[in-house]
């Protein structure tokens, strides 16, 4: 390979490094046309690696894999991380269909895991890996209609094999789920971003 087209593929893996760059500080943008806000939650349950019982919001870092509206392009990835309490958000997305492919996620003492997915028949499986995570979907929802795309709230239970299961919550009110010890409140990501940033210009977008 020679120099020039060294320079290119370095140019293009950068690229694509900056395109799935972490989402992490929030900093208000100011709605583009035909552009979206993107909003959810995730709650993980470790119900046993290094013997430890406990959930988990704060910091996991969310793969979420995209398809815009009307278009043949290839899937387009995102990673954003979550805020003290699991919800984490995305401005300006095109409108499309989103799913979360995988994330990363600190469990235990020392456990650092990555987690990516892939489908059997329509059923989208979890699994720990060592590897890179794709942005391949095989089942893709609706596309929304209006300009909040509301995620829901993703919830997955780790065991101590490293077994993993999940669900998916619109809210959730007092619920106890896998850890008997643990009660949860939180309410949809739409609501809960409302209250944090009311003068946001996407929800009075949506409330016409």
């Amino acid at each position: 390979m020679n120099l020039y087209k060294r320079i290119i593929f370095a140019s293009v893996i950068m690229l694509i490094f900056l395109s799935c760059a972490v989402q992490n500080k929030f900093i208000p943008e100011e709605p583009q046309e035909g552009k979206c806000l993107l909003v959810g939650a995730v709650l993980i349950e470790n119900d046993g690696v290094e013997d430890v019982y406990q959930a988990v919001t704060k910091n996991i870092i969310v793969v979420i894999s995209s398809k815009a509206d009307n278009t043949g392009d290839a899937p387009v990835g995102y990673r954003v991380k979550t805020d003290e309490n699991g919800y984490y958000i995305l401005q300006n997305v095109p409108k499309g269909s989103y799913v979360i492919k995988g994330f990363e996620v600190d469990l235990g003492y020392e456990t650092h895991m990555l987690v990516s997915s892939r489908w059997e028949g329509i059923m989208q499986i979890f699994y720990p890996t060592s590897g890179a995570i794709d942005f391949t979907v095989r089942e893709w929802p609706e596309i929304s209609d209006g300009p909040i795309i509301n995620m829901n709230i993703a919830h997955f239970v780790i065991d101590q094999a490293q077994r993993i299961s999940n669900n998916v919550f619109k809210k959730l009110v007092n619920n106890q789920i896998t850890l008997k010890d643990e009660i949860y409140t939180m309410p949809d990501p739409v609501t809960y971003f409302k209250q944090k940033y009311p003068d946001l210009k996407w929800f009075t977008m949506a409330d016409k």
